[in-house]
């Protein structure tokens, strides 16, 4: 019950993209039980992955794979 009143008293968390760390992503389609898929405004990213960051840590380089 703990985790559950925690988690409720949380507030969401800004999200980037993984590719660029853009704050410019948005939900692209969404299909009930299956994960949303992202996309990227300004690097083109399309993907079920995006990035919660603090905003200090927004001003490090890009993860590149």
């Amino acid at each position: 019950m703990d985790i559950l009143k925690q988690v409720k008293h949380e507030s969401p968390q800004p999200i980037f993209c993984p590719k660029c760390r853009s704050h410019n992503i948005y939900p692209k389609d969404t299909y009930g039980l299956f994960p949303s898929t992202y996309s990227c405004r300004d690097c083109g990213y399309e993907g079920n992955v995006v990035l919660e960051l603090d905003l200090k840590d927004k001003d490090e380089p890009p993860i590149t794979p």
